[in-house]
């Protein structure tokens, strides 16, 4: 009997060696780890899985330490996982299902998601040292993890599509979202009825320092509550209509407050250094929309393509669906302006203009720049003048084929209206000219005194002068900056080379009392019509006088 009880005991000893120890030590070496991939890939047969090693501790019995594991959907090109050490905690009550976990650690290791992926769930997901490449994600844009460390709870791939509440904590290295990117990243939030919650974010954006909170609503469109960046030093070779064109296809961004300081912006054609921005309710949807905000911005210097405006300060704020703008104040070629008024309706009006000190020379096309003027942009479509005034300043064009300079150059305008219509600047209003002394072409001007007043069908100049030991006067309508209707210019004791030094007529008379009558082109010039001398008439064509 004694016996027979031995050999039961044997049969036993030998059934749990066999049936439970050795399989349970096979697993763990490189045959148990091939052997368990193999039939992972036979219950899962979408995926290839690899496995290097297979441990278990039985002071930890529903604990299973995978190392060197990869997991490749065979539908894709690139692994779904790779990670030197994977930790999977079972569930008690469901030891035998593959797809649930208690808890996943995965360690210095690369996750490939999509939208589509098909994951598993977990209650708590920890990464520690973890690169994620997320693609084909709801607003079609790639977002690059690196080095990303930390943990949300719980975890299914229904969070990727923010169908599962959750919370999470996370510190990433570097993160590039389509061409931007950023370091040292902190995130902290929740995801709740399919909204996205950044309770806590910090970041180094260009070695500037980022912090705020963000939430993504179920129509993707963004909302931040705040967001500071300070010491922003950022540099592209793209210019802003290259920039603006990243932001198209952006879902809508409401910002409740922005804050931007102490930062420099170096783009081609255009610089800000050392600027502040604070701006309150502001809005983006296919453009950047500022009726609604409160704005401050100021700034060392700000250069926009070859014009430097220095110390500039710009305040507004919203009352009644308009945008009073409180100062505009700026130093500009040696001089400084200051402006105030409102914006509203697409319409920026200035209630009052004032320049003064300023020494400006002017681009050498810049008069056929004026057909290439338009004003049209975001904010506004037109822009009107209550009153602007230019105390005394210098004024200068050297072109070569009409230069000229105005000295303690005044100018005041009332009521002056800029708009664009068919690509070219059309303006309203009276403006009058004054300057102590001018030279146009070698010749002495005393006094120069002018007169525009722009109209819809014909923009009237009147402009006087002492010349040498005369007096020039004259009157010009033009209907647009090309296109000469009429020009009258009357001469008492001034030489008629004056004619030809300003290109009106290539052969003049030699006389030093003259009026002159035409009409035609500037650009290109093409002046044809009368002059008068000592009650003789001559017939000019083309700038040529044709019959003397």
């Amino acid at each position: 009997m004694l016996n027979r009880l031995k050999l039961f005991f044997y049969i036993l000893i030998a059934i749990a060696w066999f049936g439970i120890v050795l399989p349970y030590f096979l697993l763990q070496t490189n045959w148990g780890a091939k052997y368990t991939s193999k039939l992972l890939m036979y219950w899962i047969p979408n995926y290839d899985i690899s496995i290097g090693k297979i441990s278990h501790s039985m002071a930890k019995p529903f604990e299973l330490t995978f190392e060197n594991i990869y997991i490749q959907d065979k539908t894709q090109s690139k692994n779904n996982l790779t990670a030197n050490k994977l930790i999977v905690g079972l569930k008690s009550n469901h030891l035998l299902q593959y797809q649930s976990f208690a808890y996943v650690y995965v360690f210095d290791g690369e996750i490939n998601a999509a939208s589509n992926t098909q994951g598993i769930s977990t209650d708590f997901l920890q990464l520690n040292h973890v690169s994620i490449n997320y693609e084909n994600t709801p607003i079609n844009h790639k977002i690059n993890l690196i080095n990303l460390s930390g943990g949300i709870k719980p975890w299914n791939s229904q969070v990727l599509t923010r169908q599962t509440d959750s919370e999470f904590s996370f510190t990433v290295e570097k993160a590039q979202f389509d061409d931007f990117s950023i370091d040292s990243i902190l995130i902290e939030g929740n995801q709740k009825n399919r909204q996205l919650n950044i309770t806590n974010f910090g970041a180094d954006l260009s070695q500037a320092a980022i912090n705020g909170n963000i939430s993504v609503f179920p129509d993707n469109s963004l909302y931040v509550n705040r967001l500071k960046i300070n010491k922003l030093n950022y540099q592209s070779k793209l210019d802003i209509a290259h920039i603006n064109k990243m932001f198209m296809d952006w879902p809508k961004i409401t910002i409740r407050k922005l804050s931007i300081l102490n930062s420099s912006i170096n783009l081609p054609n255009f610089i800000i250094e050392n600027g502040n921005l604070e701006v309150s309710n502001l809005n983006y949807q296919q453009g950047w929309q500022l009726e609604k905000s409160n704005l401050m911005f100021n700034a060392e210097n700000v250069i926009w393509f070859d014009e430097s405006i220095n110390n500039p300060l710009l305040q507004w704020h919203l009352d009644n669906d308009q945008l009073i703008i409180e100062h505009g104040i700026a130093n500009w070629n040696k001089g400084n302006i200051n402006f105030s008024g409102n914006l509203q309706n697409k319409s920026l009006n200035i209630d009052s203009l004032i320049a003064s000190g300023i020494y400006y020379q002017l681009p050498n096309n810049w008069y056929q720049s004026l057909n290439k003027v338009d004003i049209t942009n975001d904010l506004f479509t037109q822009i009107n003048i209550k009153q602007f005034i230019l105390m005394p300043s210098f004024i200068i064009s050297t072109n070569p084929t009409l230069p000229f300079q105005l000295d303690a150059f005044e100018t005041f305008g009332k009521n002056v209206q800029l708009h664009s219509k068919a690509n070219a600047l059309k303006l309203n209003g009276i403006i009058s000219i004054k300057a102590e002394h001018g030279i146009l072409n070698k010749i002495n001007l005393e006094k120069p005194d002018l007169i525009i007043n722009f109209k819809p069908k014909c923009s009237e100049i009147t402009f006087s002068s002492l010349v040498e030991k005369g007096f020039l006067e004259g009157e010009v309508c033009l209907t647009n900056p090309k296109d000469v209707q009429s020009l009258t210019l009357q001469a008492h004791t001034v030489n008629s080379q004056i004619l030809s030094l300003w290109h009106i007529i290539n052969n003049p008379l030699n006389t030093n009392k003259f009026t002159v009558e035409l009409n035609g082109t500037l650009d290109p010039l093409n002046l044809s019509g009368k002059l008068q001398t000592n009650n003789n008439f001559y017939s000019i064509d083309n700038n040529r006088l044709i019959n003397y």
